[in-house]
């Protein structure tokens, strides 16, 4: 099994992007290792998966508490390079971050899912994640 470990260095960090990109095409390259340190800062970690010599899979995620639920942990980013999807990669991602959850008495893990992305959200499924709010937002300009 490939060891699931955290992105701290630059060149962890960097060897990240192609991954995420998949997820997050609005990223610059340039931008990119100040914004993951920028986040983790404030508490997100960057979960990756390295298999052939590159990274195949990744989570980003934090912990906090909010009064409708109490502490949970937040699922950022969860992306798999679409050579490497459908060989649990991204299963894998999740059912490690569900004993983080534990270890760290969160109540549950949460995560947001753009509509458009079904075949996400059969893994959510297939997982017991339920769809529990709709999610507004609102541009500031």
């Amino acid at each position: 099994m490939t060891p699931i470990k955290i992105a701290i260095t630059d060149q962890e960090i960097l060897m990240c992007w192609e991954a995420l990109y998949a997820l997050r095409p609005m990223l610059q390259p340039a931008l990119f290792v100040n914004q993951i340190k920028e986040m983790q800062k404030e508490g997100y970690v960057l979960l990756y998966l390295f298999e052939d010599h590159k990274v195949v899979s990744i989570a980003g995620y934090r912990m906090y508490s909010m009064l409708y639920c109490g502490k949970m942990l937040y699922i950022d980013d969860l992306s798999t390079l679409e050579s490497a999807r459908g060989k649990g990669y991204a299963s894998m991602l999740l059912h490690h971050l569900y004993e983080v959850a534990a270890k760290n008495n969160c109540k549950a893990v949460h995560l947001d899912s753009g509509p458009v992305r079904t075949t996400a959200h059969k893994l959510y499924f297939k997982e017991d994640f339920t769809i529990s709010a709709f999610h507004f937002s609102k541009p500031i300009v």
